[in-house]
């Protein structure tokens, strides 16, 4: 069996070399070799590839190239950014798209298979090579990295809320029970006694990534970590004395200067953020989570704590979780979390799924023979 790996990374790039070896000593009649996306450009090939167009390829570039712009301006300095710089950059980047697209195409054609392999698959050139590939009639498989700890991603339909894990809460329902025990030791070694600062009962909020993938494609009414805060101050206005205690938290890798955001709070009575107290610790003392879709989710459920999901999430069952898609919906779920409990069961039973069905054990990072071995095999399995 034949595979292409397409690197956007030099990280990814080396593990997917290696991942490859690992396939052709699984099956030496097949052949794997892994595209570096930036030297697939220095050949002549690829230039009548720009006379390929359809309505579908080019309805999806455009999307890719509106979904990078959202991208750009959630960003700091894109906050900055006037009209006419934007117009500028659809312009180019939509040039830019039909030329990358023309690029991958031809570079997946060279390779003569029919199955392609990229991390995470949501980001401007995945998308694009994605995009690529599906003119060509590849199926594609995506990589990313574990929801739970020490595991791997790997499938065939796309990763966070495009993931192939099931909708309907009771396709789990043949699953044992398991102790959640072994996937929650690292967070409440994380643990530590009550910080005095803390309200006697509250909901933790924790901030993402505003150009993230999983903000800019997954977050239909909360465009950004501003208008989230703004969320909670409107139920907060309207709820008044029922409303609860809110910590937020900043995300450390999201770029955003938030000094103006945490004065705006700094008197509010009942919304405050908290960048001092390690996350876990604020699972750990919260009477709930309450997220967008963040991997924080999922630390929320593995905990045992509550949990209201505000955007897309493949994790929001309603057995699991609360779920608010509009202002009104917020506040009813604040009014509702105190009472409502989730169906013990069907968490056990879900991480059950993810831990001994979906996920593939082993760190990418830290990969080693086996890992490498349970990878490429699971590669095999897919392709049949």
């Amino acid at each position: 069996m034949n595979f292409v790996f397409f690197a956007a990374r030099q990280l990814h790039r080396q593990y997917f070399s290696r991942v490859s070896q690992q396939l052709n000593t699984l099956e030496p009649q097949g052949r794997s070799e892994v595209l570096w996306h930036k030297t697939l450009w220095q050949t002549i090939y690829w230039i009548p590839q720009l006379a390929f167009n359809n309505s579908k390829t080019s309805q999806q570039r455009q999307q890719i190239v509106n979904d990078h712009l959202r991208e750009k301006q959630n960003s700091r300095k894109g906050r900055l950014r006037s009209a006419l710089y934007w117009r500028c950059f659809r312009r180019l980047k939509t040039v830019e798209a039909r030329l990358l697209f023309a690029i991958y195409r031809q570079a997946l054609i060279q390779t003569n298979t029919h199955q392609m392999v990229i991390w995470n698959g949501l980001k401007y050139r995945q998308r694009l090579a994605v995009c690529a590939a599906e003119s060509c009639e590849m199926k594609v498989v995506y990589m990313e990295n574990g929801l739970l700890p020490d595991m791997t991603t790997i499938d065939p339909k796309g990763i966070n809320y495009l993931n192939s894990v099931p909708r309907d809460i009771n396709a789990f329902q043949a699953l044992a029970p398991i102790d959640l025990s072994p996937l929650n030791k690292s967070l409440k070694q994380q643990f530590a006694p009550r910080p005095q600062h803390l309200p006697e009962s509250y909901i933790f909020v924790p901030f993402q990534v505003n150009t993230d993938s999983q903000v800019v494609l997954f977050s239909p009414w909360i465009k950004d970590m501003y208008a989230l805060v703004q969320e909670f101050e409107q139920a907060a206005e309207k709820l008044d004395k029922q409303m609860p205690d809110i910590i937020f938290k900043t995300h450390p890798a999201c770029d955003q200067n938030y000094a103006e955001l945490i004065k705006h709070l700094e008197n509010h009575n009942k919304l405050h953020i908290d960048n001092d107290t390690p996350t876990p610790v604020l699972i750990q003392h919260a009477m709930a989570v309450a997220t967008i879709n963040s991997t924080v989710g999922i630390e929320a459920l593995l905990l045992d704590k509550k949990l209201l999901v505000l955007g897309h999430a493949f994790y929001s069952y309603p057995s699991l979780s609360l779920r608010a898609d509009s202002q009104q919906a917020l506040q009813h779920c604040l009014q509702q979390l105190p009472d409502w409990q989730p169906n013990h069961l069907h968490i056990q039973q879900f991480f059950n799924y993810l831990s001994n069905r979906y996920q593939l054990p082993g760190k990418w990072q830290h990969a080693d023979e086996g890992h490498l071995q349970a990878c490429a095999q699971r590669l095999l399995e897919l392709s049949k």
